[in-house]
């Protein structure tokens, strides 16, 4: 199953004082990580009550090179606050269960060496509003897969460019109490201190990030979200 993390940046009006800070906005394009363009990802959500499912829980994801993380790209620290299900389709403990999920707080990062480079050494967003639908596989009662979609808009500080961040198929790949493998990013707290050491890891790969335009509007949750609300009501 594909699956879509969707982020939207918006870039913030600053006065003529502060842009004297900022080397220049990211260049305008597309980008694609299946086209070796930059590196995809993985992350790692901490559980607040050790719960798969639970508020508090924090999300961090970086770019994985292979040997390293965070190279060129990171989504730090936004905090579930609320989990609401959409739909339950297991019948005789078999199925699927779909979640939307809402997030609240955490930055996101956009490393300025990437191929979307213009002046700075990286490009920080404040995340605005942060949602995402998962769903889940069942087999005998027992959970063994899960994948998810993520749409996310953030206020990018200095400049009024517009960016957009695609990424597919975030896939659940283990949790607690296994152990974490190594080459993921750390649990985090939603101040993204390390620290906690129980939540879920998994890759989240096909990506593409677009930069470009001017007079981004961050939407309203309903009108934003409201379609893909529509796709769980009978």
């Amino acid at each position: 199953m594909r699956n879509v993390i969707l982020v939207s940046v918006l870039a913030a009006t600053m006065t003529v004082g502060a842009l004297s800070a900022f080397a220049g906005p990211p260049a305008t394009g597309t980008w694609k990580s299946t086209n070796g363009d930059f590196d995809e990802g993985r992350e790692a959500s901490s559980w607040a009550a050790g719960d798969f499912l639970g508020t508090g829980n924090v999300l961090h994801a970086e770019s994985w090179s292979g040997s390293a993380l965070g190279g060129d790209w990171k989504i730090l620290c936004p905090e579930v606050s609320s989990v609401t299900l959409l739909f339950d389709a297991v019948f005789g403990g078999n199925g699927q269960r779909g979640y939307l999920i809402e997030y609240t707080g955490g930055t996101i990062v956009l490393d300025g060496a990437g191929p979307w480079a213009g002046g700075d050494a990286s490009y920080v967003g404040i995340i605005q509003s942060y949602v995402e639908t998962r769903t889940v596989q069942y087999v005998g009662g027992v959970k063994v897969g899960s994948v998810s979609n993520h749409s996310v808009t953030a206020v990018l500080q200095g400049y009024t460019t517009c960016m957009s961040w695609g990424v597919g198929n975030g896939v659940w790949l283990g949790e607690s109490p296994g152990v974490k493998p190594a080459g993921y990013p750390d649990f985090s707290d939603a101040s993204c201190n390390a620290g906690p050491t129980d939540g879920h890891w998994g890759d989240i790969r096909d990506l593409t990030i677009s930069t470009g335009g001017t007079g981004c509007q961050v939407p309203v949750q309903e009108s934003t979200w409201g379609a893909v609300k529509s796709l769980y009501r009978e």
